[in-house]
């Protein structure tokens, strides 16, 4: 368990990277390494259920952001995502009443067409809790995890980390079919965050299990 927190508190790093990094170009005049494109076609492999009462919005469906190229290359010089990654997308899918999948993809193309992972954190227990300026205080427990290898390269990578971290799933070896989605397992922490929710947009902050986040960190993110 201490592993898959350390898998899962690395991801949330990386997504923190990129996100905070297309926040800065968006407030800086784009250059051809920043560039952020609209929302193109994305079809969701994860079911949307019911809605959640976020202030006084009903937040339900699939809410998908542009596909981003900004902070990518940092993050694939670091090491933090396969080597062919050049943009990615976030995506939020309510799953229930008080489920939540909060999801990242990456690609191989700029236009966000070609994948080469998605990794999806799995929540229930959905809570919602105070005001926060425009925003509301969110609490939820991660309780899934799920990889999925979009190439070759993608998949040599994930099945390095994991071994080299000795990341397990219950003990067995991961093993990754390109194509197809694996579920490593949630970490089962009450996480918290901040989630800001319109009829047409959510954007959300970095949660964390010890500290209440107090600013919008991911993409924004359009309802499908």
């Amino acid at each position: 368990m201490k592993k898959l927190l350390f898998w899962i508190v690395l991801i949330v790093g990386i997504v923190a990277l990129i996100g905070s990094c297309a926040k800065k170009d968006d407030d800086t005049t784009a250059t051809t390494d920043n560039a952020t494109t609209t929302a193109v076609t994305f079809t969701s492999t994860t079911t949307a259920s019911g809605s959640i009462t976020v202030g006084s919005v009903a937040m339900s469906g699939t809410y998908v952001s542009g596909c981003n190229t900004s902070g990518v290359a940092a993050a694939v010089s670091g090491g933090y995502v396969p080597s062919n990654v050049v943009a990615n997308r976030d995506v939020i899918v309510v799953t229930g009443n008080d489920n939540v999948s909060e999801e990242s993809h990456f690609y191989t193309d700029t236009s966000c067409s070609s994948l080469s992972a998605s990794l999806k954190d799995g929540n229930d227990n959905f809570t919602v809790g105070d005001q926060s300026g425009d925003y509301y205080k969110v609490t939820y427990k991660e309780t899934g995890f799920k990889v999925t290898a979009g190439t070759t390269v993608a998949k040599t990578y994930y099945e390095n980390y994991f071994s080299t971290n000795n990341i397990t799933a219950s003990g067995t070896t991961i093993v990754l079919v390109v194509g197809t989605e694996y579920d490593v397992g949630g970490s089962g922490y009450t996480e918290m965050n901040l989630y800001s929710v319109t009829s047409t947009q959510v954007q959300t902050g970095d949660d964390d299990r010890n500290t209440q986040p107090t600013a919008m960190d991911s993409l924004e993110m359009a309802k499908q």
